[in-house]
């Protein structure tokens, strides 16, 4: 399933490779569809250009982020070669030798941003990218009381975030019919 982390590291890496990609493309896949409100909303807000898909023609590259091809959790496409970007601890074997997982990291988004960090990108150049990566941090830590590792504290603290739409995404977790619920 996708959480804000892995929409978050999706889109840090779909803006950083569809500048040097011919055609790339965010996409998920699973059971259902994305359909949590503080993800929708945070889809529509930073402008993310995600699809949900049930099939995929074979690319030359499938790139999975906060997780890992082959994993119980991970759809399977048939495509050319893969790749992994994730911070989870691997249980099976790794279909892959390309691959950067950081195990000791507190979420997907500090591993991406520290490896666009290391290719000389600044990630706070895309505000929305910037947005979307703190904000994964922080639902994938529990609002950053899980944070440990140098790379999670320094994207806490030099992201240059939208504060107004962090507020919002943090205090949407239920949709108006759910709140009419409660």
């Amino acid at each position: 399933y996708s959480d804000a982390d892995t929409v978050a590291s999706g889109f840090a890496v779909y803006e950083y490779l569809k500048t040097r990609v011919r055609n790339v493309s965010l996409v998920y896949s699973g059971e259902k569809e994305i359909s949590k409100p503080n993800l929708t909303m945070m889809i529509e807000k930073l402008n993310i250009p995600i699809s949900y898909v049930k099939e995929l023609r074979k690319p030359k590259l499938l790139l999975t982020v906060d997780c890992v091809y082959g994993e119980r959790n991970v759809s399977c496409f048939e495509a050319e070669n893969y790749a992994s970007i994730d911070h989870h601890t691997v249980n099976g074997e790794i279909r892959s030798s390309m691959y950067e997982i950081r195990e000791n990291y507190g979420s997907c988004s500090s591993v991406v941003a520290k490896m666009l960090e290391e290719e000389g990108i600044d990630f706070n150049r895309n505000a929305d990218v910037a947005t979307a990566l703190y904000y994964g941090l922080y639902m994938d830590t529990n609002g950053f009381s899980e944070i440990s590792h140098p790379a999670d504290r320094d994207l806490r603290d030099f992201a240059d975030f939208d504060w107004m739409t962090i507020n919002i995404l943090r205090n949407t977790n239920l949709s108006l019919e759910e709140l009419d619920i409660a």
